[in-house]
């Protein structure tokens, strides 16, 4: 199956085209962003015909190494390091870099709480919270309303790692003689929209929120945020018991060798396609209060930030062709 970009017209193909690019599409909006971007550029610079597939993250590698994927713009590599590792030893996936700087994540709160809102009329409620070891200091701005004699830090989602992260972290970090957990329930929400609701309404009330979330996302472009230090990040202990910083994650674009070699052009445009942390706040802010079109988001960026991905391109005639479609994309 393929879908074109911009229509919802689907074809069926014997066999593939010679100058089509397969993009391993997944769940999430970053990835689903990036690609279309690169899909503009290529279909609309170099007329090449972009087609997306849509799988869980470890089919769509596997399809990556097999040829059946072209490009995939984001590998989150310290979930899947072995295979990562294994997969450009053996030549047939390429690494084109980082395409964002490495992401942090771990506990934020709102930064009001810390630095005060004067126009929402918010004071600084808790000034001295700087670290997780602060928290029990200010546990009665995060009320467990289930539990009044603890405060409440929300986990992330049941299944990803960082879930089983924490409740190692609430268990082992020591204040004196006391545990995290003496201070603090975990709650679990169901979902990443759940999750997010509930910054999000913590945040438009001036409440207390302590929660798990990363960067580059939407809500940390919408909302002021701040990330809780831990201890520095040291691999032996976070293999060990966890009780440190998370690293910062790597993301590393790729594509299938065999093809690159074939369109170099692509390969161009891969090794110099980088955004900035800030840069993506902003676009997956515009995606989120605009439909969550990752597609209308590319049309977007490509016209609101042109100086950048033509910085990515050599071939000025090719940049000619694409500012002509972006002139009567709708």
């Amino acid at each position: 199956m393929m879908i074109l970009l911009g229509s919802m017209q689907v074809f069926a193909f014997e066999s593939p085209p010679q100058n089509e690019v397969i993009f391993g599409d997944q769940s999430w909006t970053s990835i689903r962003f990036h690609h279309r971007v690169m899909a503009y550029l290529l279909q609309h610079g170099y007329g090449m015909e972009p087609r997306f597939t849509e799988m869980d993250p470890v089919p769509s590698l596997i399809a990556l190494r097999r040829g059946d994927n072209h490009i995939i713009m984001e590998i989150w590599t310290e979930t899947r390091q072995d295979w990562w590792n294994t997969t450009r030893r053996s030549g047939r996936v390429r690494d084109f870099g980082i395409i964002f700087p490495n992401t942090p994540t771990g506990l934020y709160v709102p930064t009001y709480l810390i630095k005060g809102d004067p126009e929402r009329g918010i004071p600084p409620r808790a000034p001295d919270l700087a670290s997780i070891f602060d928290l029990p200091k200010y546990k009665h701005l995060f009320p467990d309303p289930e539990d009044p004699s603890k405060g409440v830090i929300y986990n992330a989602v049941p299944g990803w790692r960082a879930h089983e992260r924490y409740i190692k972290k609430i268990r082992g970090y020591r204040l004196g003689e006391e545990l995290l957990e003496d201070f603090f329930n975990l709650h679990s929400p169901p979902s990443q929209e759940a999750l997010t609701e509930a910054i999000r309404k913590a945040y438009r009330e001036g409440r207390g929120i302590v929660a798990y979330y990363w960067e580059p996302s939407a809500l940390l472009g919408e909302l002021d945020m701040t990330l809780l230090e831990e201890p520095t990040y040291d691999e032996k202990v976070f293999l060990e018991t966890g009780l440190c910083q998370h690293p910062s994650f790597t993301v590393e674009k790729a594509a299938y060798a065999p093809w690159v070699e074939e369109h170099p052009q692509a390969g161009e445009i891969l090794q110099n396609y980088y955004m900035s942390t800030e840069t993506m706040q902003e676009i997956l802010l515009w995606i989120h209060k605009n439909g969550d079109d990752p597609a209308k988001g590319a049309v977007w960026f490509l016209r609101n930030h042109p100086s950048l991905w033509k910085s990515w391109m050599q071939d000025p005639e090719a940049i000619q062709r694409v500012e002509k479609a972006l002139a009567t994309a709708p």
